[in-house]
């Protein structure tokens, strides 16, 4: 990844965006109020929160199962080259990734498969972020909602998605647009995050820690694994396979707690220490006004994310890689 400033942006866009931000989660009643925003919600979550991202995590805006003698790195890129493999995509082929970020699962894919990758991202700044660090020559980002995708119907041999249609209000809703623009006999694969068979809505530590999740990673509500695969189901996918990845030897919320056998600048960024450091770091930043007003408020955000994923997966209650391919028949 190349180093980058981490906020370049005015005081003022990143204080309203922090606000309006928290104001979608000020109590238990609000999820249809976020589900209504959602556009709002999920545009200024990845304006505000893109930058750290980067910062901490690198291009590829996701976690992976990790085996022991694998860097976090590496376990990220075989993570993204197994959606191609069971893709079995072939150079020529039209394929879509659903909720892009900056382009770092695309980048791996097109280059592994020649495929030609569109990716969608709801966000104007994820698309300058992903034109800025480049675009692959069978590629192309464009700016849109997966809510109501600016494609014709059939366009596509296949669509992925990682880690994203978490962001749907309506996850039915986002697989019917899939469905529509995706040739028959295409797939749609993907992983996502939902709340597994372990999460009992009458336990109040396991509503506190699904809480904490969304309003830490700019969800509207989060879903069962059961509930992905109905949706799938309810649109016309014949669902193919569903499964909770496998863990592996090192626990995928480990880079928040630290710990890494392979030390790197990434692993230490995104552990309990590295976050108090750049807490610190932002928050002198902020004073000395090299940094935008409401970036504390950012990393506020962030670290109840931090904290809700890390309980959510020493629970079991949550999982990041609910995998699934459907079929269009």
């Amino acid at each position: 990844m190349t180093e980058k400033t981490l906020i370049k942006r005015s005081n003022e866009a990143v204080k309203k965006e922090v606000s309006t931000y928290n104001e979608l989660y000020q109590d238990s009643t609000s999820i249809d109020k976020r589900k209504d925003q959602y556009q709002t919600l999920v545009t200024n979550y990845y304006s505000l929160a893109t930058d750290f991202y980067e910062y901490g995590w690198g291009q590829s805006f996701h976690f992976a199962n990790r085996f022991r003698g694998e860097t976090l790195e590496e376990s990220i890129q075989r993570h993204e080259s197994y959606l191609g493999l069971r893709m079995q995509l072939k150079p020529g082929d039209k394929v879509l990734d659903i909720g892009c970020g900056v382009g770092g699962p695309l980048r791996r894919i097109a280059n592994l498969s020649g495929a030609h990758i569109t990716g969608v991202t709801i966000s104007q700044y994820q698309i300058q972020r992903a034109k800025t660090i480049g675009v692959p020559a069978n590629c192309q980002f464009i700016q849109g909602d997966f809510m109501q995708l600016p494609f014709e119907d059939n366009t596509f041999d296949h669509v992925y998605v990682i880690e994203a249609a978490c962001h749907a209000p309506e996850k039915a809703k986002c697989f019917a647009e899939v469905f529509r623009v995706l040739k028959p006999g295409g797939s749609f694969v993907g992983y996502d995050w939902c709340v597994t068979d372990k999460y009992d809505k009458q336990n109040r530590d396991h509503l506190e820690i699904k809480r904490l999740i969304e309003e830490g990673d700019g969800l509207p509500d989060l879903k069962s694994t059961d509930e992905l695969v109905t949706d799938l189901k309810s649109v016309g996918f014949t669902v193919e396979e569903s499964r909770i990845i496998p863990e592996g030897d090192i626990p995928w919320y480990q880079p928040f707690v630290g710990g890494d056998s392979f030390f790197s600048l990434a692993s230490f960024r995104t552990s309990n220490i590295g976050r108090w450091f750049t807490r610190n770091m932002v928050w002198l930043m902020e004073r000395t006004k090299f940094a935008a007003q409401g970036s504390m408020g950012t990393l506020e955000i962030l670290e109840k994310a931090a904290l809700g994923l890390t309980r959510g997966g020493q629970t079991g209650i949550f999982t990041p890689y609910f995998f699934f391919i459907g079929r269009k028949s």
